[in-house]
């Protein structure tokens, strides 16, 4: 309730910023200058309200769609002395319990339950383990695996984590491909921009 409020309130501080002009020329007239509005004041609202649908929708969908398309879920606490090791001894863990299994999201944790960085894969355990000698992989204490039922969800999947989690290292969002399924939160965020610029629409 508390983001939708807010949400609400940006919403309408957006759209009489924008009608000051017409309320200034039906003689509501206020001293001072008049507020600036321009595309970079639209672009800045739309960035607003895109974060405080996520705030109020993440946790619900990420749910859903995870209970709906995880098939299982474990987590690997890293051993080992230097990355080599600990690289060596994560796939021979991952190969133990996923097999051959395509499709999984994997996300990288360090202390204080922060998120590191967050990816999928269809190539089994090589893909994770390629992050083994990145420069921020000292810090990574824990990697948790989600196993995926359908490949096609595996990018949403990855996005909606991005969204929920927000790692440190994710640099941009989730790619797609024709055949997979969309996140919907960034449907979301597509039709707030979509909605926000046809209404505060500029000649």
């Amino acid at each position: 309730m508390a983001f939708s409020k807010a949400f609400e309130r940006k919403l309408d501080k957006l759209f009489h910023q924008r009608t000051n002009w017409l309320r200034q020329e039906l003689g509501n007239k206020r001293a001072g200058a008049p507020p600036v509005f321009d595309r970079k004041k639209v672009d800045t609202g739309i960035s607003d309200l895109q974060d405080l649908a996520s705030a109020a929708l993440v946790y619900k969908l990420a749910k859903a769609e995870f209970d709906e398309h995880v098939a299982s879920t474990k987590n690997y606490h890293l051993k080992g002395r230097g990355w080599r090791e600990k690289k060596k001894k994560f796939k021979d863990w991952f190969t133990a319990h996923f097999g051959a299994r395509k499709a999984v999201v994997y996300s990288f944790w360090g202390d204080n339950r922060k998120c590191i960085y967050i990816g999928r894969t269809g190539s089994g355990g090589t893909r994770p383990s390629d992050h083994f000698d990145k420069v921020w992989f000292p810090a990574v204490r824990r990697v948790k695996i989600f196993s995926i039922r359908t490949a096609s969800h595996s990018p949403k999947l990855e996005c909606l984590a991005i969204h929920r989690f927000r790692p440190s290292q994710n640099r941009s969002k989730a790619a797609t491909k024709l055949w997979t399924k969309a996140c919907p939160l960034c449907t979301t965020h597509k039709y707030i921009e979509s909605e926000l610029r046809a209404i505060f629409r500029f000649r």
